[in-house]
């Protein structure tokens, strides 16, 4: 039988995040494009860190295409120090089909949307619901995690069986509502601000009196806890070659981590899985630890001499000024590692 909780429920999120949305640069005018830059960088990153990079990067690719006549290398520029660059490579391809295939204009429709190359259902969703207001449900992490606990859903974070619950749950929430607008973003901003993962603020909840969880006392222990993943521990070194014009020297990286960037050469191969440069003369500048996937690495800054020359550009080795680090796509440890030796 259907909950007769979710007409309130609906409601009651709306009303809330009327009031207590924050001021996100996309919300100004929910330009679809904006709305699917957003939501892509949104996944597997933290609100502060994406907000750093948003605006730089709409300004320089300030339409779908902007963005699909951009090269790819310029595309991976901008999104440098985000992370999870696969992103970057799909949004630029789904940029591109739009273009060929929509003229330029993101389609309206769930179906339509995940036609386009990198869009999956959640990202489908959130630009048909946010940008075009169509009763289409998402489902998030946060999302998730919100419907387990006002459902009781006795499954494990990141589940199939959770996600299942929750697309279910999210897609009764939506036809609902009076907004899927306002629903689906209260949704996220609900598990983003008050019901987050440890300690939920229950008591500043728009839908306490209505949660299952809170009604059972029990709110942090749903969902269940996913079994633990050991993060593993490495130490790499990595070189700080300079030119006589004080360029260093790179090296981009074709694979499956971190593939078409450019990185400072390491002395080990288990990072990348490439051969480690041959240097003598190294003098050690510092270290810093960064976390890459499920990597606890600890980088050790040398400057070093190569043994071997290394010929101007010319494949995969290149020379390039600090300073300029920003013109070419590069993972931040790179960024990290050139302030420290500066």
């Amino acid at each position: 039988m259907p909950d007769r909780r979710l007409p309130l429920l609906a409601a009651s999120i709306e009303t809330w995040f009327d009031r207590n949305a924050r001021p996100l640069p996309w919300r100004s005018s929910y330009d679809p494009y904006r709305v699917w830059v957003s939501e892509v960088m949104l996944q597997q990153t933290r609100m502060d860190v994406v907000l750093r990079y948003y605006d730089r990067f709409v300004a320089r690719f300030p339409d779908v295409g902007a963005l699909a006549a951009a090269a790819p290398d310029d595309v991976l520029a901008a999104w440098s120090g985000l992370g999870y660059y696969r992103r970057a490579r799909m949004l630029h391809d789904g940029a591109r089909d739009v273009v060929s295939r929509f003229g330029g204009s993101l389609p309206q429709t769930v179906a339509e949307l995940s036609s386009i190359a990198g869009i999956g259902r959640y990202t489908a969703g959130a630009i048909a619901s946010i940008a075009f207001g169509q009763r289409a449900p998402i489902v998030d992490g946060n999302v998730a995690r919100v419907a387990a606990r006002i459902f009781a859903f006795d499954d494990p974070v990141g589940s199939p069986q959770l996600m299942r619950r929750a697309w279910t749950a999210a897609a009764e929430l939506v036809e609902q509502s009076a907004s899927p607008r306002r629903l689906n973003q209260g949704l996220m901003e609900l598990g983003a601000l008050i019901c987050t993962p440890a300690q939920p603020r229950c008591e500043a909840c728009p839908v306490e009196r209505l949660c299952s969880a809170r009604l059972l006392g029990t709110s942090s222990a749903f969902p269940l806890p996913r079994a633990s993943r050991t993060a593993t521990a490495m130490r790499v070194p990595i070189y700080l070659v300079s030119d006589v014009e004080g360029r260093v020297l790179l090296r981009r990286h074709e694979g499956e981590l971190m593939t078409g960037l450019y990185h400072l050469p390491h002395g080990v191969a288990d990072l990348l899985g490439v051969e480690p440069l041959e240097v003598a003369g190294t003098s050690f500048r510092g270290s810093f630890r960064h976390t890459i996937t499920h990597r606890r690495v600890e980088f050790e800054v040398y400057a070093a001499i190569l043994r071997d020359r290394i010929g101007e550009g010319g494949g995969e080795w290149t020379w390039l000024a600090p300073a300029s680090i920003a013109s070419v796509p590069h993972p931040s440890y790179v960024a990290k590692a050139l302030r420290l030796a500066r």
